[in-house]
């Protein structure tokens, strides 16, 4: 992209100031991994493009998997690693294309055909990760300040000029892209929970773990869930009461002691440490 920054040499895309490496380092936030991906699903044209081009009815965490590699890769790597998330990226993206089969998709969007290099797609998939970890750090680290969650999307909104989402498409602000985010979601707008999407989120909503109980893993994925929207929760059937709120903030609670008590470099995910290490160090 002719306008897109090019990544620093050692510090990549951002840096240990910006606010994409102290959001990003907390290994908790991967408790919002399920919340996000069931929010992309959520638009249809993105659940029939996951249907058609990828395993996920065998394997839902794989495309999960893929995605946070990138996206640590993206965010922590040198100019290179980043570079080359980007590139990897595109290059997936740039395959993934055809017809909507779904009949409410197709209602829903208006589209008879779908591509993922789409900029509102793209940009769709890139605010459902940034919207879901600010939820989950606000709850399970400590509220960001508006001044900081600016900061964090200004900083994603460049870089995803790289991705294919040029500037006039994407929210200048924080505040507008949840304007955005809510009229994507708004009656009348292309967010609808599908047939297709509904199946794709079986085994999201309920992990395939054979050696935990059932009871465990719902408790397990219960403050991840209350991070949803309510509507996208109805829509995909998750049943929510005022007791699964309730364990869902004790839950929470919990996460939050965690992180209160465990000392900042145990919190960091391992791509984290290393950029730490790295910049620490004078690599690069």
């Amino acid at each position: 992209m002719k306008d897109a920054p090019d990544p620093d040499a050692r510090l990549g895309f951002y840096g240990p100031h910006s606010q994409m490496w102290r959001v990003n380092r907390e290994a908790v936030l991967l408790g919002s991994g399920p919340a996000a991906l069931l929010l992309q699903l959520a638009h249809p044209l993105v659940a029939e493009g996951v249907a058609a081009h990828s395993d996920f009815a065998a394997d839902p965490f794989a495309r999960l998997r893929r995605t946070l590699r990138t996206t640590l890769a993206m965010v922590f790597g040198d100019g290179p690693t980043a570079g080359r998330a980007v590139r990897e990226l595109n290059r997936v993206h740039a395959r993934v294309r055809g017809p909507v089969l779904d009949p409410l998709a197709r209602d829903a969007t208006r589209a008879r055909h779908y591509r993922a290099l789409d900029p509102q797609l793209l940009l769709w998939v890139q605010a459902t990760l940034v919207i879901m970890s600010v939820r989950a750090y606000d709850r399970w680290v400590a509220p960001l300040a508006p001044a900081e969650r600016d900061g964090l999307w200004l900083e994603s909104r460049a870089t995803g000029q790289r991705l294919g989402i040029p500037l006039t498409s994407s929210p200048g602000s924080w505040r507008e892209l949840l304007e955005w985010f809510e009229r994507q979601m708004a009656p009348g707008g292309p967010v609808t929970v599908t047939d297709t999407a509904r199946r794709l989120a079986a085994t999201v909503v309920r992990p395939p773990l054979p050696l935990a109980p059932t009871a465990l893993v719902d408790l397990a994925v219960l403050p991840g869930l209350a991070l949803l929207p309510p509507r996208i929760r109805d829509g995909y059937g998750i049943l929510w009461s005022a007791r699964r709120a309730a364990l869902a903030g004790a839950l929470s609670t919990g996460l939050r002691t965690w992180v209160w008590l465990m000392p900042r470099s145990w919190r960091a995910m391992p791509p984290a440490r290393a950029a730490e290490r790295r910049v620490a160090a004078g690599v690069g």
